[in-house]
């Protein structure tokens, strides 16, 4: 049983590892698809172990750090920034469109940047392209890195909660150690007093012994008297 568990544990750790190696792999890949503006060059960014919800939160976040005005709703999948301000794709305005879907891996976003009347595009705009894949890649890595660090929090949540656990185990056993030095002090106590108490029987009844004596000389002595 123990062997198994530490097969898992084993098995635990590599996957860790795996997926670690994974998440240092920040791919940005060029897409043409249907989005709300028919049919346009975007860019498909995949988060690796990510979570769709937390992902369209962080994604809206990271819009309203270039002071786009977010757009987002239950009722759409995709989120609308208007007017981001982010001077290293174009010193104009871009507008953000972008849709966050679950993968096997985690989760996709999928963003289109509209200059103002085009979409970015490797062949049309090939400096704007470069640059607002940098700073997927760069929002890609930050995802990466705020799962981490929540694993990182969990883990050490556990490991807390393992040595407190582990206080309370060698605690019990000090006290239990304690309860045996005070249970075998005892016995010996009580051995001790079986012995004096055997002794004290073997005197005890040699009185009574010689008590009996004592009333059958009296009562020889009532005998003779009568």
């Amino acid at each position: 049983m123990k062997m198994k568990k530490i097969k898992l544990v084993v098995s635990l750790l590599v996957f860790s590892f795996l997926s670690v190696n994974a998440q240092n792999n920040f791919v940005v890949n060029e897409i043409r698809q249907i989005m709300s503006r028919g049919e346009q060059t975007g860019f498909e960014v995949p988060i690796t172990g990510g979570k769709p919800d937390v992902v369209k939160s962080n994604f809206e976040k990271w819009l309203k750090t270039y002071k786009a005005k977010v757009t987002s709703s239950k009722k759409t999948p995709e989120i609308f920034g208007d007017d981001a301000d982010i001077k290293v794709v174009s010193s104009n305005t871009v507008d953000i469109y972008a849709t966050v879907i679950p993968s096997a891996a985690g989760a996709t976003v999928y963003v289109f940047a509209d200059l103002g009347g085009a979409f970015i595009s490797s062949s049309a705009y090939p400096q704007q392209y470069t640059a607002m894949e940098a700073l997927l890649k760069k929002f890609s890595q930050d995802q990466a890195l705020q799962m981490v660090e929540t694993q990182l929090s969990e883990e050490e949540k556990i490991a807390k909660n393992l040595n407190k656990e582990y206080e309370t185990l060698k605690k019990d056993k000090d006290s239990y150690i304690k309860e045996i030095e005070k249970a075998k002090a005892v016995i010996q106590q009580r051995e001790l007093d079986i012995k004096k108490n055997d002794a004290d029987q073997l005197a005890k009844q040699q009185q009574i012994n010689l008590q009996n004596q004592i009333i059958e000389t009296v009562k020889q002595k009532r005998n003779t008297l009568k």
